[in-house]
């Protein structure tokens, strides 16, 4: 991406440095409205510059930013850039399923998330339960948690996100839990 990218709009100059706009004069970041006609006015700069990016963790990296962002498209179109590349990134997959789920696709999530569902890859296994909990498939959802917490004790760690989903799980569907 290049360094910076300047865009002028109702009279006052914001520069995008690659993960937030801000006013060029007093450096304070502009009101989401104002964000978001500052974003459609640099896409095109933007795409061009994406489309010169070949390097799979840099289009990973742009993905994350741009989904952090609020571009879901913009972040669509990179992470699926990787994983037509390398359909095997577990890690581009669990993205993918994440961006999908921000963008309301979660039939189209799970459909990835289950093509590796033997794996032990945390991040995309926890995505996969969200998706399931998404589509109110509560108790598939609960099993797959359980997997990521078990394999999250065996390493010696613990995972928030997946926590956060059991949590959400048992909220939804406590009925699960009277046993």
């Amino acid at each position: 991406m290049p360094d910076s990218i300047t865009v002028t709009f109702d009279g006052n100059q914001y520069i995008w440095n690659g993960k937030k706009w801000f006013d060029k004069n007093t450096f304070l970041e502009p009101p989401k409205a104002i964000v978001s006609k500052l974003d459609a006015l640099s896409a095109n700069q933007i795409a061009a510059d994406d489309d010169a990016v070949t390097d799979l963790d840099e289009l990973m990296k742009r993905a994350k930013q741009a989904q952090e962002h609020g571009q879901i498209q913009r972040a669509l179109k990179l992470i699926r850039q990787v994983h037509e590349k390398s359909p095997n990134n577990v890690g581009a997959v669990a993205m993918l399923c994440s961006i999908l789920r921000t963008a309301n696709q979660p039939e189209e999530a799970l459909s990835f998330a289950d093509k590796f569902r033997n794996t032990n890859n945390s991040p995309l296994l926890t995505s996969r339960a969200a998706v399931l909990c998404d589509l109110n498939r509560w108790e598939e959802g609960l099993k797959q948690i359980k997997q990521v917490l078990a394999i999250g004790m065996r390493r010696g760690g613990s995972n928030s996100e997946a926590l956060a989903v059991y949590s959400r799980i048992k909220k939804n569907a406590p009925e699960l839990f009277d046993v």
